[in-house]
This record gives C-alpha cells, sequence and structure tokens, in this order.
C-alpha cells in the first residue's frame, strides 16, 4: 500500500480525527470543572482589597531570639505588618527556636583544611492564641546555604554570617507560608 493509498483512506472515515478531538474536549473540561473552588491565598474572591488572611497575619506577635532570630522577626515583621513596628493587637504569638549548624563539605587540595561549609539551620515554631492562651499550630522549617572558606579570617566571618542570614529568610518565607495556609483553611 503506498501512501497515496493510505492518505485516500484517511480522508474515507472522517471520524477518527474528530473522535479524538472529541475526547479532548470533554477530558480538558472535566479538568477545568475541578477547578472552580481555587481561591487566592492572600486575597478576597468577594471583596477587594480586603483579605481575612492577611488581617490574621497583621495580629501574630514573633518571638524568635539571637542575631539569626532577630533576621527571621524582622522578614516575618516585613511580610506581616508591611514594614511597621508590630501589631496593633495581638491576637497569637508565634514562639520560633532556631538551631544552626556549619558543616564541612569539602577539603582544600594539599592542605586537609575545609574549603566549603554548608550552613544547615533548622526551626520549629508555635502558634498560640493569646485569648484562650492554647496552641493552634506547630510545625517545623529548614534551610541551607554554602559557604565558601578563604585565608582571610574576616572574610570567613563574613561569609558564614552571610549564609545564616541567607538560610534565615528562607526559614522566614517558609513559616510565612505555613500560616497564611493555616488561616486560609479557616485556622
Amino acid at each position: 500500500m503506498s501512501l497515496r493509498d493510505h492518505e485516500a483512506k484517511s480522508i474515507g472515515r472522517p471520524g477518527r480525527g474528530l473522535g479524538i478531538a472529541l475526547a479532548a474536549g470533554v477530558l480538558a473540561a472535566l479538568v477545568l470543572a475541578g477547578c472552580t473552588s481555587v481561591q487566592p491565598l492572600y486575597g478576597s474572591v468577594s471583596t477587594p482589597g480586603h483579605s481575612p488572611v492577611v488581617e490574621q497575619l497583621r495580629h501574630v506577635d514573633v518571638v524568635c531570639g539571637g542575631r539569626t532570630g532577630q533576621v527571621v522577626r524582622t522578614e516575618l515583621g516585613l511580610a506581616f505588618y508591611g514594614g511597621q513596628s508590630g501589631p496593633d493587637k495581638t491576637a497569637y504569638k508565634l514562639v520560633i527556636t532556631l538551631n544552626d549548624n556549619s558543616i564541612p563539605v569539602d577539603t582544600a587540595r594539599y592542605s586537609d583544611q575545609p574549603a566549603a561549609y554548608l550552613q544547615q539551620m533548622s526551626a520549629s515554631f508555635t502558634l498560640t492564641d493569646t485569648k484562650t492562651r492554647k496552641t493552634i499550630l506547630t510545625g517545623t522549617s529548614f534551610a541551607n546555604a554554602a559557604w565558601d572558606m578563604s585565608n582571610q579570617r574576616f572574610a570567613n566571618i563574613r561569609a558564614a554570617r552571610d549564609a545564616q542570614d541567607r538560610a534565615a529568610v528562607v526559614i522566614a518565607a517558609d513559616i510565612h507560608t505555613k500560616l497564611a495556609a493555616f488561616f486560609a483553611n479557616g485556622g
């Protein structure tokens, strides 16, 4: 059978291509029908400019100690309060405990000294309702940041601090997302 004979037979059967297109259209409609309950995390569908999630996040007081804890607290403060000094009224208290560790991951050639480190940071957090003093959410987060060792002592100190700050920013963003999801689900 030549190519022309095959084309002639397929022209005589118009239903096959139409059936595939119809099946694909029905499948796409079924998939899109399941998307009707999608709503924005930080916004409201009914009232523009008003979001219950953003309002609840504005009433969270963040407690986190240490230098890297201050980085986490500052990042969450910018996310929750938009740069203001703190919550107007405190409805929730978020207590964050950080642990960090530097692990050598590479050694320098001929010296057997660490050449690169991995800064690992983990956080555990507890969200408490200040009225009832009841814990309503607990969770964990972690982040890793790499930094290279050099022959200069100050450069090493600065590189380690920058890696801690990068990990703290990632942890703050993760905690912010987890709290927003919690409040969006009616928490």
